[in-house]
């Protein structure tokens, strides 16, 4: 017998242990929460970004209520009650739009470069649950913002003409929208290139503060008016909060594609998820307006082709085991749902496919509208027109995320410019030569578009759109090559028979 295991006894004369107080008891998190939101968490709330915006935004909103209330008179109550909405909306929006979304810049950045992503792993924790416990953290944070800015919203309640329900809903709209902010920035810092990842969140942010300074804050009243459930744009609303949190969850799912490792198949759900997003938002947004049905399908797909066409191609053979369980049938569906550019390029082909049925469904009952399939051809050949670059010039890149939207936004850029010098160009032959780029075909047909080119525009958009596609469908046959080897070594792997060469 061991000798020890005496003094591990309890004493049978002492009083048993009582449990610890309940205060004490909530000095830590439960262990049933992530541990990865735990991390997150801790550290979080002692950085000083978020110490500093929490008292300085406390202490101007206090100082703002103290000044209203001494200034306010029985006769200026709801003069003083709009300036209040306005200046508390303000500050509220900068902190959640602007500054906490930019938090989430360097989440992954930082593990990868500290070289902590594997630790993480080798704790069962995934990638997904990695992703998800930085976001979380910062959201979390944010709602502390937003439970301390709820009494100031009560106070301002006292001040008359304030519409309670709307204003509340509008805050917690915006609440929602900081979140798929913050899940943009989280998700983009796991993309290997610095100019990417930081350059597109600040300049998104210098955008959506001036949105918040010279748009919200001054048209506040319109936003509440929105928001209210008796009028005529809150499906709309609504509708847009819907894409805003799909587009929230699309990015944190990019970000854990990048860190997860290759056997892990996360490429199949996304685009299912997509797909069913796509149909979801085009027929409930059909009964409100058919050209924001098509506008909100084709952000679904450009979504969707950011990462069809970024996705790499190389994988191992187990990810085809799940697919070969069905067979024939299982392996069709592979051609359009396994991981990587290849099989993208047939799933993209897919789902233009699916709309231009919508739209043949949507002609027969309120006519053939030729400027609706030029918006639908030209899009189609901007999210191509990346990634037939790329086939062409790029095509053994490891860097191809950054390179699509390096692409994407050089010919919007192009586009801006055109568009702005068409008014002092006589001669419309310039903006004709600079069609192969798809985007230059938006300020084409809005200052082009008459019963004699309209024709040959719509013609033109998809003529581009088809070429580009058959470049990306060139570079993707000989991966289909490679993709039936895998299947074949998979199957002889569970037969018992060695790989195929």
């Amino acid at each position: 017998m061991d000798d020890a295991s005496p003094a591990l006894m309890p004493d049978p004369a002492l009083p048993p242990e009582l449990p610890p107080p309940p205060m004490e008891r909530i000095n830590d998190f439960p262990d049933g929460i992530s541990p990865m939101l735990v991390k997150e968490l801790r550290q979080g709330l002692r950085t000083y970004t978020f110490v500093i915006l929490f008292l300085v935004l406390q202490g101007l909103l206090a100082l703002v209520l103290m000044t209203a209330g001494a200034a306010t008179s029985s006769s200026s109550s709801d003069g003083a009650g709009d300036m209040v909405s306005q200046i508390v909306f303000c500050f509220f929006s900068l902190a959640l739009l602007v500054i906490q979304p930019l938090r989430g810049i360097s989440a992954i950045s930082m593990e990868i470069k500290q070289n902590t992503i594997d630790l993480m792993v080798l704790t069962r924790l995934s990638a997904w649950r990695i992703v998800w416990g930085k976001w979380l953290a910062i959201v979390s944070q944010s709602i502390l913002i937003l439970l301390a800015i709820l009494p100031y919203l009560i106070l301002r309640y006292f001040f008359g003409g304030m519409q309670l329900f709307s204003e509340l809903f509008l805050m917690l709209y915006i609440f929602f929208i900081s979140g798929a902010l913050t899940a943009f920035t989280v998700g983009l810092s796991a993309v290997p290139s610095v100019i990417i990842r930081g350059m597109l969140p600040i300049l998104g942010s210098i955008i959506m503060a001036g949105f918040v300074l010279w748009g919200l804050t001054p048209e506040l009243y319109r936003f509440v008016a929105y928001l209210s459930p008796s009028s005529h744009e809150f499906l709309g609303a609504i509708g847009f909060l819907a894409l805003t949190l799909y587009m929230g969850y699309y990015f944190l799912d990019m970000g854990a594609s990048m860190i997860a490792p290759a056997a892990e198949n996360r490429a199949t759900r996304k685009r299912l998820i997509g797909l069913a997003v796509l149909m979801l938002s085009y027929w409930i947004l059909q009964a409100m307006d058919p050209e924001i049905a098509l506008l909100a399908a084709l952000v679904v797909m450009g979504l969707i082709s950011l990462d069809i066409f970024t996705e790499s191609s190389d994988f191992p053979r187990i990810v085809c085991r799940p697919f070969l369980r069905f067979g024939v049938m299982g392996r069709l569906i592979g051609r359009f749902l396994y991981p990587g550019h290849a099989s993208g390029t047939f799933f993209f082909a897919f789902l233009s496919a699916l709309l231009a049925f919508f739209l043949v469904l949507q002609s027969r009952f309120q006519g053939p509208d030729l400027r609706t399939w030029t918006l639908f051809g030209t899009a189609v050949g901007i999210m191509v027109f990346p990634a037939a670059m790329i086939q062409l010039f790029a095509r053994k890149t490891r860097q191809r995320f950054a390179l699509y939207i390096s692409l994407q936004i050089i010919a919007f850029l192009l586009a801006v410019i055109l568009s702005a010098f068409f008014g002092y160009i006589s001669d419309q032959t310039l903006l004709w030569i600079f069609t192969p780029v798809p985007a230059v075909l938006l300020p084409v047909t809005d200052a082009l578009w008459n019963e004699n080119n309209k024709v040959g525009i719509t013609f033109v958009s998809w003529t581009i759109a088809g070429l580009y596609y058959l470049i990306v469908l060139a570079g993707a046959l000989p991966f289909m090559k490679r993709i039936q080897r895998l299947e074949t070594n998979q199957l002889n792997r569970e037969d018992g028979i060695d790989d195929v060469a």
